[in-house]
């Protein structure tokens, strides 16, 4: 945000928006550092310097902090590296491969992320937009059908089904074949997921 639309942003805005900030920060740095489990909203809010009923008027639970700190992992160490991996021009299924490899290693690793994706999996039945809350703060689905895209570019991607449809498809596949998995710390299998979901859309995006 630069000064200009800083100024357009009311006082009490700016305040409430620097408020979430700080609880974010500190949410994820407590379940860096103590995990999820022992992180509890009391310590949340001591370490905010704020009230705890402030906490909850933002996060009305603690596994309301745990997609956004799964956003952040996301944005910060898998998204660089699957765009510098797009300008080789790689096959849709090896970018594919790529992206959901890179999300295990840098984000899936992490202990109890079961518990974002409780929440990713309803999140995902919404419609692709801008606003959709799997979409904001981490451009996921954008991620997906930026693949797509450069697919049917390639000519390795149908172009018969809108590729915003082909982009839910791809992702409510996905989310599905994984979170069973996450939810019971089933984890290394994984990439076996992986491989089998890639062998269905090799047909399926063709």
């Amino acid at each position: 945000m630069n000064q200009q639309e800083t100024r357009r942003v009311p006082l009490r805005e700016r305040n409430r928006q620097r408020v979430i900030q700080r609880i974010q920060e500190v949410a994820f740095e407590l379940f860096r550092t103590v995990g999820y489990e022992q992180t509890t909203m009391d310590a949340i809010a001591e370490k905010a310097e704020t009230s705890r009923g402030t906490v909850f008027k933002y996060f009305p639970t603690k596994s309301s902090l745990w997609l956004p700190f799964m956003k952040q992992l996301y944005v910060e160490q898998v998204q660089p590296q699957v765009k510098v991996y797009l300008d080789t021009h790689p096959s849709t299924l090896h970018a594919l491969q790529f992206l959901f490899t890179r999300i295990y290693e840098q984000v899936f690793q992490f202990p109890e992320v079961g518990h974002a994706f409780q929440a990713l999996q309803q999140d995902v039945l919404k419609a692709h937009s801008a606003n959709a809350d799997i979409n904001k703060d981490s451009g996921f689905l954008d991620m997906i059908q930026m693949i797509l895209g450069h697919g049917q570019q390639q000519g390795d991607v149908r172009r018969d089904i809108p590729l915003e449809k082909l982009t839910r498809y791809v992702t409510m596949l996905y989310i599905s074949q994984v979170s069973e998995l996450l939810e019971k710390n089933a984890s290394p299998e994984y990439l076996l997921e992986i491989e089998t979901l890639l062998e269905f859309l090799r047909s399926g995006l063709s």
